[in-house]
């Protein structure tokens, strides 16, 4: 992978696909906001997070990682504008579990995501008055610069001289030694 993957252009990809899905009416990063309880969410929305990252292989110049994912499905639980809110939610879930694998987010610099797995969460107390489910996924990507990229034109010709013959006043001294083929 030449492009190193840069975490704020990922977050804008994937919350800027997920508000293309007809359902979403809100998609960001997890709420984080240090309050009791959320109240106010436009929902049914999906929040993103990065939960970490680890070694990924591969020997390319790059550090290649693994990153860890999930996405919050989240519905109200009073059932705002849904007449079945635990029916849609496990419905809305399965849809984001078969929409996210494979998925790249128009970003050449991941690999396809990898589908883990997909289970209700009750772990945030502050999201009590909402039913949530969480998919988490890995996806592969590269941090920093490929130092292989080619970032100048490609060599053309390789010209030899012999000191004390060089320089300017000698241009016609020089011998060509490597001229590349129009193909190269």
């Amino acid at each position: 992978m030449a492009e190193p993957l840069l975490l704020g252009q990922y977050h804008d990809a994937v919350t800027g696909a997920l508000k293309k899905i007809a359902w979403v009416r809100d998609a960001d990063a997890y709420p984080e906001k240090n309050v009791p309880r959320f109240t106010g969410l436009a929902t049914p929305a999906v929040y993103f997070s990065i939960n970490g990252w680890e070694q990924g292989g591969g020997n390319e110049g790059q550090l290649n990682v693994n990153l860890s994912c999930d996405l919050f499905v989240v519905v109200d639980a009073a059932g705002a504008g849904v007449s079945r809110p635990e029916i849609f939610l496990r419905t809305a879930a399965a849809d984001i579990t078969q929409w996210i694998d494979g998925q790249q987010f128009g970003l050449t610099s991941l690999e396809p995501a990898v589908f883990i797995d997909a289970s209700r969460d009750e772990f945030d107390p502050r999201m009590d008055d909402y039913l949530v489910w969480r998919i988490s996924f890995t996806q592969s990507a590269a941090f920093g610069a490929d130092p292989f990229a080619q970032i100048n034109s490609p060599l053309n010709g390789v010209w030899l001289g012999k000191a004390p013959d060089i320089g300017r006043a000698h241009v016609d001294d020089y011998q060509l030694i490597y001229e590349a083929k129009p193909d190269e």
